[in-house]
C-alpha cells in the first residue's frame, strides 16, 4: 500500500476547526471536506502511513466492513484532483476523530469549488517570480517612473 503527502507542487492546504480548505495554486479551484475526510487527510498529509490509518478506523466502534474500501475510494479522490502525490510516510500514530467519523456515518468527502477561481487567480502572488519575488510595477501606484525613481534615491539616504 502506497503512502502520500500534500501535493505542494500545485497545493496549499490549511486545516482550522475542523475543516479542510485546499487550494489548487495553478488552477484557482479550491477543495473543501467533511470533517471525517478531514480527519482523514490531515492523517495523510502528516505521514501516517495508509496502514495505520486502516487500523485506526477498523479500530473504531461501529466502523462499517467496508471502511477500507472507503479510505481507498477517498484517496482515489484526492489523487484524481492531485491533492495528494505518492511519498513519505512515517512510523507516526493515525489520530482519528470518533465523533466525526460518525457523524458523518463513516463517509469521507471531497467538494471541488470554483466560485472564487477568478479571485484565487487574481492575487498578485501569482506573479512571483522565483529569481526576483513579487515586485509590482512602481507606476501602477501613481508615480512616474522619473518621480518613482526620486523617491527611491531619496529614501537611500
Amino acid at each position: 500500500m502506497a503512502n502520500y503527502t500534500l501535493n505542494e507542487a500545485k497545493m496549499f492546504a490549511d486545516i482550522t476547526d475542523g475543516v479542510a480548505i485546499v487550494i489548487n495554486s495553478e488552477t484557482g479551484i479550491y477543495y473543501g471536506m467533511n470533517s471525517f475526510g478531514t480527519t482523514v487527510f490531515e492523517n495523510i498529509i502528516n505521514g501516517v502511513s495508509i496502514e495505520n490509518i486502516v487500523a485506526a478506523l477498523k479500530g473504531i466502534a461501529g466502523a462499517p466492513a467496508d471502511i477500507e474500501a472507503r479510505l481507498n475510494t477517498f484517496i482515489e479522490a484526492l489523487k484524481e484532483k492531485e491533492l495528494i502525490v505518492e511519498g513519505g510516510a512515517g512510523d507516526v500514530s493515525a489520530n482519528i476523530d470518533e465523533a466525526a467519523a460518525n457523524e458523518d456515518a463513516f463517509e469521507m468527502s471531497v467538494n471541488e469549488y470554483n466560485d472564487a477561481q477568478e479571485m484565487l487567480l487574481a492575487d498578485p502572488i501569482h506573479e512571483v517570480k522565483e529569481e526576483s519575488g513579487w515586485t509590482p510595477e512602481k507606476d501602477s501606484i501613481g508615480y512616474t517612473k522619473e518621480e518613482t525613481r526620486e523617491r527611491e534615491k531619496k529614501m537611500e539616504k
